[in-house]
């Protein structure tokens, strides 16, 4: 299990709807405290929007795809008896990104000192994935929570070095400048591989299957990412270090497809 001490509570920041549940769902399923699984971008873009991947999982438009979605969403969340929040911040894709600035801001409201906190690494090229962990851990440079970045899924799962041995090199290797503002500004202390029993792939299983408008499109870009044996069974977490150094740039990414 992962955490310094007993967490009075888990927030799990997930920049769309499944990131989360699908990177971890399986550790913050059998975490023993209250977990609540923030979708950063869950708001619901203008009607008339619509992006290639809303129309590959059968959407006529943004709108309709995000108020699917955040419905998908609340199942996947109530299998592992988490709770659901949804912010205002509609999908990077549809046009303006989020802010850094405001998004520091409502995560700063959202977390607590005791909280254990589950941050996206952003090992992919999307830039909503970017934002929600830079913002993340600037938010958190202050307290004293327990803060940790997992590998996110699918996109963790496409390198030929998953699940593996030695997969926790992952950050120094593979995914080195995508994860290189995090790692400059605090480090990682710690890293742990969880490989999920059949009982917890049981519960994560369920929990991915809720989302099932994304199923059919995610097996053709992660092929058979939902097999017992795939990627979703091994789960990736590092510590954050508890001391930032001087911030450098961020170099802005862009947005991947899914």
């Amino acid at each position: 299990m992962i955490g310094r001490n007993a967490p009075g509570r888990v927030v799990a920041l997930s920049p769309h709807f499944d990131d989360a549940l699908m990177s971890v769902g399986g550790l913050l399923a059998a975490l023993d405290a209250p977990v609540t699984v923030v979708t950063v971008h869950g708001g619901v873009p203008p009607d008339g929007t619509a992006s290639e991947w809303d129309r590959l999982c059968g959407f006529a438009s943004g709108a309709e795809a995000a108020r699917a979605r955040a419905l998908e969403d609340r199942r996947a969340c109530g299998v592992i008896g988490a709770d659901p929040v949804h912010l205002a911040y509609p999908d990077g894709i549809y046009g303006a990104p989020s802010s850094l600035d405001a998004l520091t801001e409502v995560i700063e409201r959202l977390v607590t000192e005791d909280a254990l906190v589950l941050v996206p690494a952003a090992v992919c090229r999307h830039a909503d994935h970017h934002r929600t962990r830079d913002a993340a851990l600037a938010a958190l440079a202050g307290l004293d929570a327990d803060v940790w970045l997992y590998a996110d899924q699918p996109y963790a799962g496409r390198s030929r070095h998953w699940g593996g041995p030695g997969a926790e090199s992952l950050a120094d290797d593979v995914w080195r400048d995508r994860m290189a503002p995090a790692v400059t500004r605090f480090g990682l202390a710690e890293a742990r591989t969880v490989r999920l029993t059949a009982r917890d792939w049981a519960v994560k299983h369920r929990a991915v299957l809720a989302y099932a408008s994304q199923l059919v499109p995610l097996a053709t870009y992660a092929g058979h990412f939902l097999a017992f044996e795939g990627p979703l069974n091994t789960e990736l977490v590092w510590r954050v270090g508890a001391r930032p150094v001087a911030a450098r740039p961020v170099r802005e990414e862009r947005t991947e497809a899914r």
